[in-house]
């Protein structure tokens, strides 16, 4: 089970990575004000991470119980963060990171995959 504490921990190892909000104030995190990770809230309170991958159809594919995509979002997937492991949570923040970083700072950076 992960937290928005976990995204944090791993979010900020990532380089150029930084504290951020969204539009409406909910916590994130940027990569040069790219959002890459963004926390919300289903009507039970449940953490949400929004993030941003290639990979979304395999995601929800193999693990539907806690990621989903939605046409309002259509770029991004949303995960249950208390359906994730740690280990999960560090690869697909990772993943965003990659996705939503300018690809020189990608290319800068080979050892982050």
């Amino acid at each position: 089970m992960s937290t928005w504490n976990d995204v944090g921990r791993i979010a900020l190892d990532l380089p150029e990575a930084v504290e951020g909000q969204a539009h409406e104030g909910s916590p994130a995190y940027d990569v040069q004000k790219r959002q890459f990770a963004r926390l919300r809230w289903d009507d039970d309170g449940r953490e949400i991470l929004q993030f941003w991958t290639d990979d979304r159809e395999a995601l929800v594919q193999g693990k539907p119980e806690a990621y989903w995509i939605t046409k309002a979002f259509p770029s991004a997937v949303f995960a249950h963060l208390d359906r994730l492991d740690v280990g999960e949570l560090r690869e697909i923040v990772t993943e965003s990171w990659r996705a939503r970083a300018p690809k020189r700072l990608v290319k800068a950076h080979p050892e982050v995959s």
